[in-house]
């Protein structure tokens, strides 16, 4: 079986988890597909894994209980330890978070760009961008997305709606650091500077980060 044809069942299995259960797994193919794994095996393990959850995901088991607490192990053991060190697997995550921000914001520039330029002969405030308005999309999104990882930790992994205990300290930097850069954003935007972007370059740039991220992040 061909790596793009595993990749669709691969989703198609996916789809078929308790979000807890998908939302582990996820974490297990990102370990895996930072990895220095051959691609091709690295999709038939992951297909391995996800026919193996399910299996005991009918018999009312979820993730943890079926591969133990770190998703990284469990391929550790599989492949002989050829996963490359968590912190590289973090900090590939981070910037795939980031690359999918950027991506969706200059895709909004170049769609509304055009539309105006289309209806009215000018892109008017989607025709220029604050470099401030790219760090923040770019570094918010690694925020926002640890806040909901953090809300998904804290409910029961059995996915009743009963919660329990978590990090509220934790929780409550991520959150605070999120309304920091609001109002940063008020004062600190005027003192970066502001740069013209054609909607036609604001769509180029948005293809290459959707290319990025299907060649780099979620390679065939």
């Amino acid at each position: 079986m061909k790596v793009k044809a595993m990749i669709k069942q691969n989703n198609v299995l996916r789809e078929q988890m308790t979000p807890f259960n998908r939302s582990y797994y996820e974490d297990m193919l990102l370990a895996l597909r930072a990895s220095k794994v051959d691609p091709v095996r690295t999709e038939q393990l992951l297909l391995e894994a996800a026919a193996l959850l399910l299996e005991g995901q009918g018999k009312g088991k979820n993730a943890k209980q079926i591969f133990g607490e770190h998703p990284e192990d469990y391929f550790k053991e599989i492949t002989g330890s050829v996963s490359t060190p968590k912190v590289r697997s973090k900090l590939n995550h981070y910037l795939m978070i980031s690359c999918a921000a950027l991506t969706g914001l200059f895709s909004v520039y170049a769609i509304a760009g055009l539309l105006l330029l289309w209806s009215t002969g000018e892109a008017g405030l989607f025709g220029r961008i604050s470099i401030f308005t790219i760090l923040v999309v770019g570094a918010g999104a690694i925020v926002l997305m640890e806040m909901i990882m953090r809300w998904m930790s804290s409910l029961s992994e059995d996915d009743a709606p009963k919660p329990k205990a978590f990090d509220i300290k934790a929780l409550g930097i991520y959150v605070g650091i999120a309304i920091l850069v609001v109002f940063l954003g008020v004062f600190l935007d005027n003192l970066f500077p502001v740069i013209s972007i054609s909607p036609w370059v604001s769509l180029v740039l948005a293809v290459a980060g959707g290319l990025g991220l299907k060649l780099v992040f979620f390679r065939s």
